[in-house]
């Protein structure tokens, strides 16, 4: 993963094949989500975090471990009668992250929602999609991937949803939770690792590939470089 550069339509980034198509498996999964609707109950994860995806092209074994740390699905099914996707209960929290209420006072917090809560669902879910599709078919030049001038606030905007997601699992809620994510998404894996602190640690790794990942963007936006 390169950070962002400036180019005469943009910013561009060089990734390797098989990290733009885990980070647009990570993208199009929030979309998903985003696109379902209230919890179902009794609805369970189940071990979707943890299922392994067949090796991509220039994939090594640690790669695999970050791409591991994502996989998870919505496991929204059709509710009898109606057709309307559900979101599992343990899902549920992703959601809260992504569309918070606008007020402390529940009551006013329903009403605001009842008038503003499908558009920005629908927004953020668009601007998920638009990078999903800019990673799998990158327009810039030797097939980088291309922030055209213009659409930096929605990738700002679809960047910062999947980090808010991330840190939602991790249950990054301070500072010290950060640093804490960062040490282990870092530290040599143990001999007796098991299951779910390797999970912890790829997820981990994918929050701080991520976060290098935005702030690159930020940087260049800052430096008042790129597209006129």
């Amino acid at each position: 993963m390169r950070a962002f550069r400036p180019d005469p339509q943009g910013w561009v980034s060089a990734l390797d094949a098989w990290e733009r198509e885990y980070l647009a498996g990570l993208f199009k999964q929030i979309a998903d989500l985003l696109a379902a609707d209230t919890p179902a109950p009794n609805a369970g994860r189940g071990d979707a975090a943890t299922r392994r995806v067949g090796a991509r092209a220039g994939e090594t074994p640690h790669d695999g471990d970050v791409l591991a740390a994502l996989d998870f699905e919505p496991e929204t099914s059709d509710a009898v009668g109606g057709g309307q996707r559900e979101v599992p209960v343990s899902l549920a929290p992703l959601l809260d992250v992504l569309l918070p209420d606008a007020s402390e006072d529940p009551e006013v917090a329903v009403e605001i929602a009842s008038l503003t809560r499908g558009r920005l669902r629908a927004d953020k879910r668009s601007r998920l999609e638009d990078v999903v599709c800019e990673l799998l078919e990158p327009t810039g030049a030797d097939g980088a991937v291309l922030v055209r001038a213009g659409q930096e606030g929605r990738w700002l905007g679809a960047l910062n949803d999947a980090r808010l997601v991330l840190a939602e699992r991790l249950q990054i809620d301070s500072p010290e939770a950060a640093e804490q994510a960062h040490a282990a998404a870092w530290d040599e894996a143990p001999a007796d690792e098991g299951e779910a602190e390797r999970w912890n640690r790829a997820m981990a790794l994918s929050y701080d590939m991520l976060s290098w990942w935005q702030e690159s963007l930020v940087a260049v936006l800052l430096n008042g470089e790129g597209a006129a």
